[in-house]
């Protein structure tokens, strides 16, 4: 299991983040590029490395707000008056999406310098301009895994933390 960790984690030393999705509150963090082909033929941006997170996470820059997991039930800043429906679960209207895709337009080379595991199966990956993304998994939340790191260039390397312990 220790191997596998820091297989993945050194595959993660010097990618930079490249893209930000998610699905529900689930937030991936792509690292670097590749394609993936679906089996119905079509082709996917993706990141080499992706970090799927389902904890409450932060991400720190220099002389800038929070970028934080809550920030999913506050909707986007636009002008002129809001649409007045608005759904935390449609991808892109949150705060965090519009934060996160801004951070990462205006960031090409948000690279990654060293990642540190700390208690309770949080991690905290620290960027090449002193940015940092820190998982801050809840013990006390219902969930089957915390976050889950996996290559989509190779198979066999993906590993993650639960409340059970990790996960591979």
């Amino acid at each position: 299991m220790e191997n596998t960790q820091q297989q993945a984690f050194d595959k993660l030393i010097g990618l930079p983040l490249s893209k930000t999705t998610r699905n529900g509150q689930v937030q991936f963090f792509h690292f670097g590029t590749t394609h993936y082909t679906t089996p119905q033929g079509l082709v996917l941006d993706v990141g080499e490395m992706t970090l799927a997170v389902n904890c409450p996470w932060q991400l720190q820059q220099i002389g800038s707000e929070l970028i934080k997991h809550e920030h999913l039930f506050i909707r986007k800043r636009e002008a002129g008056l809001p649409n007045p429906v608005w759904d935390w679960k449609t991808p892109g209207s949150s705060l965090r999406d519009q934060r996160l895709m801004e951070l990462v337009h205006d960031n090409p080379n948000l690279v990654v310098e060293r990642i540190e595991q700390q208690d309770a199966y949080g991690l905290i990956l620290y960027f090449s301009d002193g940015s940092t993304l820190t998982l801050l998994p809840d013990p006390v939340e219902v969930t089957e895994e915390y976050w889950q790191l996996f290559s989509n260039t190779e198979e066999k390397l993906r590993f993650g933390a639960g409340p059970g312990g990790f996960i591979e």
